[in-house]
């Protein structure tokens, strides 16, 4: 890859590569990895000196605001999983900046809401410990909330 300015803004250019259009975003999985807690003060340039150690970089990518400062994040494409797996164990040990597995948002959704429960049609005046004793055969209720409509 290769960086410079443009405008005095960030600019990164590198080799075209079929294997990281859009449709092989399945095949890619394994091989991205998510960055947190990157100093607002780090490029990235400065992203792949301290991750190219670990192997072939295919992609790399600070997340910018509109205006060109560090989101705090960004993702790298390594070569293959067993590179990118590295990395993410490489960054627990290190220091704050923090490598994992990527997942698309599609996922991260899916894993919020797995354990959440919404009924609608329930009875105004049916009582919380009654829905708490409904529900409970189907596994350990951790909250409740009741959202009622205002009739009138």
């Amino acid at each position: 890859m290769k960086f410079f300015k443009i405008g005095g803004k960030p600019c990164r250019a590198l080799q075209f590569d079929k294997s990281l259009l859009g449709s092989n975003k399945e095949k890619l999985a394994g091989s991205n990895v998510f960055v947190r807690s990157i100093p607002k003060n780090l490029e990235h340039e400065d992203l792949q000196k301290k991750f190219e150690a670990m192997g072939k970089i295919k992609s790399l990518k600070v997340s910018l605001n509109s205006d060109h400062s560090s989101r705090g994040y960004g993702f790298i494409c390594f070569n293959d999983e067993a590179t990118a797996a590295k990395a993410i164990e490489a960054s627990q040990k290190g220091d704050d900046t923090v490598a994992m597995k990527f997942e698309p948002k599609a996922r991260r959704h899916i894993r919020k809401l797995i354990n959440n429960v919404y009924v609608k049609n329930i009875p105004m005046d049916y009582p919380e410990d009654k829905i708490k004793e409904m529900f409970k055969a189907y596994g350990e209720i951790k909250s409740l909330h009741l959202m009622k409509n205002q009739i009138g």
